[in-house]
């Protein structure tokens, strides 16, 4: 059965592992597939990376492995991990290691091991099984700890205690696997996991960390749900504790999943959209300027995704007036300095029609707009200056705007009437 998935995968991720296998063997190591990918394979799930741990030197095992298939790779010493890059896909390799943690929240000191030791410091059963690529024993499944049972019966469960305290990111692992798969927490687990909660264990975690975390989680496939659960149980208090949620905002959540598929389904080349900073900003928005200013130092967010959210944030009044009749251009002015994050906000946040079909007209239609006159044109009519150049070839545009211009005839003609009233105010 396991082999017959193994068989799914793509020709560059098998020819991966066929490779893989004759080095293991030639060097005397031992190597599995782990982890999330083992777990997509049995639940038929598409696999877009992989995960490999090795009974000995990772890094040596992929420098040889990138020689054998002329690629380059990145290795991280202390932490005894490389990883491969292969026709757009990233296999990660790592030693066989145990954790030990000197407190709770701390990142854990590692030490060379062997995989039984290696899976017992995952984070959920379904998490802790593995494939063989061992000559041997090619495509056997390898379950210490119950995953595929667990899996079978739509389980998310930790391997020990302590496991919540230890690395309290679990928390938002297992709420994130919980809706993913539309599985339940054991019944222990959620125990434990609630009184992690309720001792503040979250806050333990380093804040980029946390963040790291937090985008994974608002980029899965419907966050509302995922958010509507975690602020059942936790009130976001990680973020900041003063965040308060009401049905309005779960509301906006819902509208920001369709706005986000209409963008994405209508501007197929803008695929670099981050749909998490759509709902981090709902999440964020009623944040005074300096818990927001403190909260998104802390987290880390670079530069562009701070100022996508202050946007948000400062300019709501600004976008209210869309739901008034304008004019092409004045739409267009009001709109256009926005990232597309803020746009799609926008859209999601006000159900009111017109303000919405505004901002629709703007992402479909003005936006796409571009004149057909250039420079050289304005150069041909006598018009040297660049600055009176760059004032006729606004006005002209917006002007394309309100009267819908098409042909370059028409914005020619139009430019002169710019031009001559332009030269007539200067007299």
């Amino acid at each position: 059965m396991i082999n017959s998935r193994l068989k799914k995968l793509t020709p560059q991720f098998k020819n991966i592992l066929k490779i893989s296998s004759k080095i293991a063997k030639k060097s005397g190591y031992n190597i599995y597939l782990v982890g999330g990918v083992v777990r997509d394979l049995l639940l038929n799930r598409p696999v877009f990376d992989l995960d490999i741990v090795v009974e000995g030197d990772a890094i040596l095992f992929v420098k040889r492995l990138a020689g054998c298939l002329g690629q380059s790779f990145r290795k991280h010493h202390s932490f005894g991990t490389a990883t491969l890059y292969h026709d757009n896909h990233k296999i990660d390799f790592a030693t066989a290691r145990q954790e030990k943690y000197q407190h709770h929240g701390a990142l854990p000191k590692v030490q060379p091991s062997c995989l039984e030791k290696d899976l017992a410091r995952r984070d959920f059963s379904i998490n802790a099984m593995a494939i063989s690529l061992n000559k041997e024993s090619y495509g056997q499944l390898i379950d210490f700890y119950g995953g595929r049972r667990d899996l079978k019966n739509g389980l998310i469960r930790i391997l020990y205690p302590e496991s919540f305290l230890d690395d309290s990111l679990r928390i938002l692992r297992a709420l994130r696997f919980e809706q993913r798969f539309s599985f339940r927490i054991e019944a222990k687990t959620f125990l434990l996991m609630e009184k992690a909660i309720k001792s503040g264990a979250l806050k333990f975690v380093h804040s980029h960390r946390l963040r790291n975390e937090l985008i994974l989680f608002l980029n899965e496939p419907k966050p509302y749900k995922y958010i509507k659960r975690l602020y059942s149980l936790e009130n976001l208090n990680f973020i900041d504790e003063s965040i308060k949620l009401n049905k309005k905002d779960f509301r906006f959540f819902i509208r920001a999943e369709s706005a986000l598929k209409f963008y994405k389904k209508k501007f197929k080349e803008n695929n670099e959209i981050k749909s998490w900073l759509v709902y981090l900003a709902g999440i964020l928005l009623h944040l005074s300027d300096e818990k927001y200013l403190e909260v998104v130092n802390r987290f880390g967010f670079r530069k562009d995704q701070r100022d996508t959210i202050s946007s948000i944030k400062k300019n709501l009044g600004k976008i209210r007036k869309l739901d008034y009749k304008k004019k092409n251009s004045e739409i267009y002015k009001i709109l256009k300095n926005y990232s597309p994050e803020a746009l799609v906000f926008f859209y999601a946040y006000f159900p009111k029609k017109n303000l919405r079909k505004n901002i629709r007209l703007f992402l479909e239609v003005l936006s796409q707009q571009k004149l057909k006159v250039k420079g050289k044109d304005l150069k041909k009519i006598g018009i040297q200056s660049s600055s009176f150049m760059g004032e006729i070839l606004k006005e002209l545009f917006y002007r394309k705007l309100d009267k819908g211009l098409e042909a370059k005839g028409e914005e020619l003609r139009e430019a002169k009437e710019v031009i001559q009233n332009k030269q007539s105010l200067k007299r």
